[in-house]
């Protein structure tokens, strides 16, 4: 049974403003974020998932973003450093964890940044790391070394959209969800060579985070709100969809993706 990793919303909250989808002033609805949370952890439960839970922390309101906490990949962990002071101590929590299940921790050096799975994906066997605004992009020289496998970099170059799981998202070996305006030109084109098929997101399911999603067998769990038309493309590839609402929790930046954290 595949696992995934969630983190409660308990102490979910706009603290200060790290991305351009944070103010302070825009408040989180606890009641909703937890009911967001608890629709996501039940459709995964019903989709056969294993979902575990890290105990939230006080002070450190972006941990419930599970997916940026690190890369466990066989009975490995490469534990996240994160770019922001805010999260880092977040790193510290996962290495207690992953060490508590008996993972050997994959760690970074001080000036080389590294964001989990949220810049860090998989797709069919092959391994896709984005770097520039969050990860540094000799991380992938580690995660290569020590995980032995050979990621495929690819550069972000838009702000609103700082993760790799907001702008790439696989549904298969051969087809992925990919927003354009986070690529360069010689990262789509390295994108066009790896997927056969290609859904290419518009700037209003941009607004709904739709490429960061996570999918489970043929069942693709997205955020709620976007367009019809790409839900039909989707579909058009023999896909179901399941639509779970994220509006809490796009105030802080993240959606279905960056609060879930998969172990491969």
């Amino acid at each position: 049974m595949k696992k995934v990793l969630l983190c409660p919303p308990t102490f979910y909250d706009i603290e200060y403003e790290i991305n351009p989808w944070m103010h302070v002033q825009n408040k989180v609805n606890n009641r909703k974020a937890l009911g967001e949370y608890e629709a996501l952890k039940n459709a995964y439960k019903s989709l056969g998932l294993e979902v575990l839970e890290i105990t939230p922390v006080k002070g450190l309101p972006d941990m419930v973003y599970a997916a940026n906490l690190g890369f466990p990949f066989g009975n490995k962990f490469a534990v996240s450093n994160f770019r922001y002071e805010q999260r880092r101590k977040e790193s510290n929590f996962a290495k207690e964890y992953f060490e508590d299940l008996g993972f050997k921790i994959v760690t970074f050096s001080e000036n080389i940044y590294f964001e989990g799975q949220g810049d860090l994906t998989t797709a069919g066997g092959k391994y896709f790391m984005g770097w520039g605004k969050r990860s540094s992009r000799e991380a992938k020289d580690i995660l290569n070394q020590e995980l032995g496998i050979n990621c495929i970099d690819l550069e972000l170059r838009d702000p609103y959209f700082y993760h790799l799981d907001m702008s790439l998202g696989p549904l298969d070996s051969k087809t992925a969800l990919i927003n354009p305006r986070s690529f360069t030109q010689e990262g789509l084109l390295k994108l066009k060579g790896e997927f056969d098929n290609i859904i290419e997101t518009s700037e209003e399911d941009n607004k709904f985070m739709a490429c960061n999603l996570v999918t489970v067998a043929k069942t693709v769990v997205i955020a709620k709100g976007i367009s019809d038309k790409l839900k039909n493309d989707i579909k058009k590839y023999g896909f179901d969809v399941v639509e779970i609402s994220m509006d809490e929790f796009r105030k802080g930046g993240g959606s279905i993706k960056c609060l879930t954290l998969e172990f491969y």
